[in-house]
């Protein structure tokens, strides 16, 4: 399958590799907050800085399976949720460069698809939203068991 598609990777979760022509990342969104709890005191108010809560990323992607497959990155994806495998999310770049986002876990899987074929029943359009939960370096899970290679699905 790599054969036929030499370039184009944009983004690595685990084994599932979303390329340009396959299952194509449409937008990514980035999400995390921090705690401020506010404590007054006799000159007003005290601020404490505790902590960031669990950083977010979203990716939607699009394909059209019929035409540019994409459903192999899909059925990765959807078998790293069910197992809720910890798995590096890296954004690739051009001569193979890339930017490690961290370990990760597929919190949320949302699918809709779109005119199904008439003979095999899958949508001519399929959109996919991924909820990524990114672990701190910290986090329990990193030390765990289900930690999964780039290489394949799972170990």
């Amino acid at each position: 399958m790599s054969a036929l598609r030499p370039n184009g990777a944009l983004i690595s979760i685990g084994g599932a590799i979303l390329y340009t022509v396959g299952l194509n990342p449409q937008r990514i969104s980035y999400s995390s907050t921090a705690r401020f709890p506010i404590h007054p005191v006799q000159a007003g108010f005290r601020t404490q800085a505790t902590g960031v809560d669990p950083e977010r990323v979203t990716i939607e992607a699009q394909t059209f399976p019929h035409v540019v497959g994409g459903l192999d990155s899909y059925a990765i994806l959807r078998a790293l949720h069910r197992s809720q495998a910890v798995v590096p999310y890296i954004r690739l770049r051009g001569n193979y460069l890339g930017e490690s986002g961290g370990l990760c876990v597929i919190e949320t899987i949302d699918t809709d698809e779109e005119r199904l074929h008439p003979f095999d029943g899958v949508g001519r359009q399929v959109d996919v939203s991924l909820g990524l939960l990114m672990l701190p370096a910290t986090s329990a899970l990193n030390g765990g068991a289900k930690i999964v290679s780039l290489g394949g699905i799972i170990r």
